[in-house]
């Protein structure tokens, strides 16, 4: 395995030939089998290192917005479906909402009304405080 020996990236070529390179390692531990949990090789090691190096150049010279952060109330009540196996549409049903209207719920689309509100306290057992700050 041939190492791509690089400590700073300061221009947009040497970021390319870096982006290049962990896509090439990466497909090739992937066919190795080198990218399971929990391994610690060459691989990991030289993406990690390279990733970091992009990030840093990201960072300083690139105009990349943030990720958008979820709205903590919508994680939370994922986190009630994921924790319980179940589905949305089992979630709705449970809060006695249309399923299209939870939905629009959890993807940002439609405010929660003061009934739902509720049954989100009483039926999931959410954080009150969590409710009226992010509803």
């Amino acid at each position: 395995m041939k190492t791509l020996n690089i400590s700073c990236i300061s221009t947009r070529e040497e970021y390319d030939l870096v982006r290049s390179r962990v896509n090439e390692l990466i497909n090739e531990a992937t066919k190795l089998g080198m990218l399971e949990s929990g391994m610690d090789n060459e691989y990991i090691k030289e993406i990690s290192q390279l990733a970091k190096l992009s990030a840093e150049y990201e960072d300083n010279f690139m105009n990349i917005l943030p990720l958008r952060q979820k709205n903590p109330l919508i994680q939370k009540i994922e986190e009630y479906f994921y924790a319980n196996d179940m589905k949305r549409k089992e979630v709705a049903e449970l809060l006695d909402i249309n399923e299209s209207v939870f939905s629009q719920i959890m993807n940002g689309k439609r405010k929660i009304s003061l009934s739902l509100a509720k049954k989100l306290y009483e039926k999931l057992n959410i954080d009150p405080e969590l409710i009226l700050k992010y509803s």
